[in-house]
């Protein structure tokens, strides 16, 4: 798998899926969907976003329901990964299956290192993220059969 590039977001923790993707911005129109993703939140964080930008979340990442609104937003954002202290399970499972790579720091105290705007290099392989002064993180390393799917796009994509 390649590395990601990205400008680093930052949150805090029980950063809910209500507030990823808030429901006034459900719809079948990927423009609105796109439009909503942290929206509650700061509605400067959306428009704003890159192609590969990383997310970077403390505990309990995507809690809350387990709709697909959220991962869609994310999607259609195309956020490059999200790097967390620890995910919801549902949130990781729905991600894993929608092909969005999800990390745990080895540390939790590394979160502290990243600064938001911050220029990230995420190589999954490796298990690491690199920092712009070229230090880096470990994060815990992915299943190979996770990383397959990654790869593959998602599940669906994997099993097509």
């Amino acid at each position: 798998m390649h590395v990601i590039s990205g400008k680093a977001w930052v949150f805090g923790d029980n950063l809910n899926t209500d507030v990823i993707h808030p429901p006034e911005f459900f719809s079948l129109d990927p423009d609105r969907v796109r439009a909503g993703l942290f929206h509650k939140l700061d509605p400067q964080i959306q428009p704003n976003l890159e192609p590969g930008d990383v997310l970077v979340g403390g505990h309990n990442f995507g809690c809350g329901s387990s709709r697909e609104t959220s991962m869609r937003s994310l999607k259609l954002n195309q956020i490059g990964a999200i790097v967390a202290i620890d995910f919801a399970r549902i949130f990781f499972r729905n991600a894993t299956n929608n092909g969005l790579p999800c990390l745990v720091f080895r540390n939790a105290a590394d979160k502290e290192r990243i600064s938001a705007g911050d220029r990230l290099n995420l190589d999954i392989e490796r298990a690491v993220l690199q920092l712009p002064d070229a230090s880096e993180i470990a994060l815990e390393p992915p299943g190979a059969f996770i990383r397959q799917i990654w790869e593959a796009g998602g599940l669906l994509s994997m099993l097509g």
